[in-house]
């Protein structure tokens, strides 16, 4: 009888999905003071005369509300993580992304980075793309202009461009073996005499594949492996196989596994993953350097009008700020 098993991978945490959706990451980060008082309401939040409003926390809604249904399905806003609703969660992130792009565009001002005129064409392109995009009635809820969608633009392509500057200054190295990127196909049961005897056969001729889709729960057996997403003890025994080799049954966490190695070391996925190694390096001292500049200042932050707001209500636009921005104005 066919013996109860556990998947091999757990389903994506919530923070991960965060940060794979929500549009622009590098604005997630930052510790700020915030001070409710008599902003117009209209106006999320104020910072030496920079001013979010409430039509761009709606936008930035809008889009991630799309984004997270489309991924994980409208019920993604019952879920909770860390104890607190998801849809808290990323009407949080949304407000720290709000208030990262104001304190860029005042370090950007302190700084003297102002847009080029090909960036300034580019944001009148892309402004009047999202604004022709909208319908009649997304127009008269968010109740813009196509200046008022010129004025979020800039302030976005703004912040993106003094980002891209801060980076540029930094000297960052990612190695290749920190890089590579593997691929594997395994057996996984909670069963160690089911995974030894999965072994035996292998060794007298039987097909890997074959019993791993016969034993694991869900019919998987493939997966491209990368240093840092599973326990050290399986990727110590999966990254020290070479292409073709197989592994002795191990157990990790309750489980025992059997791992065969058909490539070690994919020079294309290796390339793309050293990149996203150094994009998240750089990220992560860039929101260092942002964190102590942030710690100096005040934000002017309209707690009123915000809590009128969730992105698991906000309505889903006909247009999408994140996608037209990538189109013309990210790097």
């Amino acid at each position: 009888m066919k013996t109860n098993k556990k998947r091999l991978i757990a389903l994506v945490s919530a923070a991960v999905l965060v940060a794979a959706c929500l549009i622009f990451m590098i604005f997630f980060n930052g510790h700020f003071v915030y001070i409710s008082t008599g902003l117009n309401s209209n106006t999320i939040l104020k910072l030496d005369g920079i001013t979010m409003t409430k039509t761009e926390a709606k936008i930035l809604m809008s889009d991630a509300r799309s984004q997270y249904e489309e991924l994980l399905g409208e019920d993604i806003w019952n879920e909770t993580i860390d104890g607190e609703s998801f849809y808290s969660y990323v009407n949080d992130q949304i407000k720290v992304k709000l208030i990262r792009v104001a304190m860029l565009n005042k370090l950007a001002k302190e700084r003297g980075v102002v847009l080029s005129r090909d960036e300034e064409n580019n944001v009148e392109a892309a402004a009047a793309e999202y604004y022709n995009n909208l319908s009649d009635d997304d127009k008269k809820q968010l109740d813009v202009s196509l200046e008022d969608l010129e004025e979020m633009y800039t302030k976005f392509a703004i912040a993106n461009k003094l980002y891209e500057d801060i980076i540029s200054e930094y000297d960052i190295e990612v190695s290749y073996d920190d890089a590579r990127v593997i691929d594997i196909q395994y057996i996984v049961s909670d069963s160690k005499e089911e995974v030894e005897n999965a072994y035996n056969s292998i060794q007298s001729g039987s097909s890997f594949f074959a019993l791993a889709k016969e034993i694991n729960d869900d019919g998987n057996y493939e997966m491209e492996l990368k240093k840092g997403e599973m326990d050290q003890t399986f990727e110590d025994i999966a990254f020290n196989l070479s292409t073709g080799d197989m592994s002795e049954v191990f157990e990790v966490n309750g489980l025992y596994y059997l791992i065969r190695c058909t490539s070690d070391n994919d020079k294309t996925k290796t390339e793309v993953n050293k990149t996203t190694i150094l994009e998240s390096k750089q990220l992560e001292q860039f929101n260092e350097y942002m964190n102590e500049y942030e710690s100096k200042y005040y934000v002017d932050f309209n707690t009123g009008v915000w809590a009128k707001l969730s992105v698991r209500s906000n309505s889903i636009y006909s247009s999408n700020f994140e996608s037209i921005f990538n189109s013309y104005l990210s790097n």
